[in-house]
């Protein structure tokens, strides 16, 4: 038998975690009381260590001076740091939390024996359908302190499961005679054909008459084709190119650097981090507690070490022997001439998260997991075309004719990598 297969068999019909477990109109069996707290012992060692490290950073970086632009790209790196060390400490302590209120409870109900694991306010239940287990049974346990200890074993679609924790064998077979009393097989025969299974196999024996057309799906449901657009020509598409457009006449017309250029695309990839954490709210829901700051710890540091490399590279040059400036008068001269393309960019990424995200719905194919790398691939692959181009330039001193072949390059780089993401992802009208 196919392992793969086995497992997934073993599951309980159904496990989800709530904040609201609902036992009304059920049998309640009475299970021992169990306790975690070694374990909670255990991490919550563990989340001392961690909170101490987090602390005694963020200690250090209170007494720090920020003078110039390094100072300050290393406090927030530092930062980042902290918030995305800080989800691991959080979710270490809640856990501590949970498996010192740890406690098992078990009933019957509609036909199911249901497990729920009760973590403080938190409720994880398993439920198992009566009619699939098989085998009831208690088994000795050595090395107990009670002369008769126990435990409780079941046969659920072939694989052994346990039921509660350690007890004495009178507590087990009371367990085990409400469960056999419940008359759980009627039910299940009221649910089977409530859910379709009648009408399932009247399709079948239609089929066999020929009376039917056979199909994969008994219930076909027509696809809805939309109409496709050249990707070039679609809304994000023609937006992308006009923003990408801005540092080519800044180029042309306002006589603008290769730093300056340089320090353009490295904001559009903060404007891409930005528009990543709304898609994680979007997806993720309640879990954007934990995952946009563990984002936006590592995204940021990625960033940070980006711009120091850009800036004392391509803004200040190495060597440097200049008094650099203060870190606002700095960042001032830097940015405030670039508002009307970092404006552009931002509106840019703002239409294709409203007309391709949102509008097309793209949230419903995409996974956390997925919203967590995806920034990456395009952000890494565009860098390295532009650094590379940069250095090209720096080396052979040509400023005008291969900056624009840069940023024309840029363009045509994002483009592709902008129509490969919702390529991906399946959508028809735009890329």
């Amino acid at each position: 038998m196919n392992p793969s297969f086995s497992e997934r068999k073993a599951l309980p019909e159904r496990i989800f975690a709530t904040f609201f477990d609902d036992s009304s109109n059920s049998t309640p069996l009475p299970l021992p009381s169990s306790r975690l707290w070694v374990v909670g012992l255990i991490t919550g060692a563990f989340f001392i260590i961690m909170a101490a490290i987090a602390w005694g950073l963020m200690a250090s970086m209170h007494r720090e001076k920020i003078k110039d632009v390094f100072d300050l790209a290393f406090f927030i790196f530092q930062a980042c740091w902290v918030l995305g060390w800080s989800v691991f400490v959080v979710i270490l302590g809640m856990i501590t939390i949970f498996f010192f209120l740890y406690r098992e409870l078990a009933r019957l109900q509609n036909g199911h024996l249901i497990r729920a694991f009760h973590l403080g306010m938190l409720c994880i239940r398993c439920e198992y359908d009566l009619t699939k287990i098989e085998g009831l049974r208690t088994e000795s346990v050595a090395g107990q302190k009670m002369p008769d200890a126990v435990r409780i074993y079941f046969d659920y679609l072939g694989v052994k499961e346990s039921l509660g924790d350690v007890m004495p064998q009178a507590q087990a077979k009371k367990i085990i005679s409400i469960i056999q009393s419940t008359p759980h097989k009627v039910i299940s025969e009221e649910i089977s054909k409530v859910s379709g299974f009648d009408l399932l196999s009247w399709i079948k024996k239609m089929q066999a008459r020929g009376e039917l057309k056979e199909t994969s799906d008994p219930f076909p449901v027509p696809e809805t084709v939309a109409p496709s657009v050249v990707w070039w020509q679609s809304p994000s598409s023609i937006v992308l190119i006009g923003a990408n457009c801005v540092p080519l006449i800044g180029v042309l017309f306002f006589r603008w650097r290769l730093s300056e250029v340089m320090v353009l695309f490295w904001a559009e990839s903060a404007v891409i981090g930005f528009y990543n954490v709304l898609k994680l709210v979007k997806v993720d829901k309640w879990g954007t507690l934990f995952t946009a700051p563990f984002f936006i710890g590592h995204y940021g540091g990625f960033m940070t070490g980006h711009f120091l490399f850009i800036y004392y590279f391509f803004v200040l040059g190495l060597p440097t022997k200049t008094v650099e400036e203060h870190v606002l008068t700095a960042l001032a001269n830097l940015f405030i001439p670039l508002w009307p393309a970092l404006l552009a960019l931002f509106f840019s990424h703002g239409v294709s998260y409203v007309v391709n995200f949102l509008g097309q719905k793209e949230y419903e194919k995409m996974t956390t997991k997925q919203l967590m790398n995806d920034p990456y691939k395009r952000i890494v692959i565009m860098h390295l075309t532009i650094i590379f181009g940069g250095w090209l330039i720096m080396l052979f001193k040509t400023s005008l004719p291969a900056l624009v072949l840069l940023i024309i390059f840029k363009i045509v780089v994002d483009l592709n990598g902008h129509r490969n993401e919702h390529k991906k992802i399946g959508t028809r009208t735009f890329y």
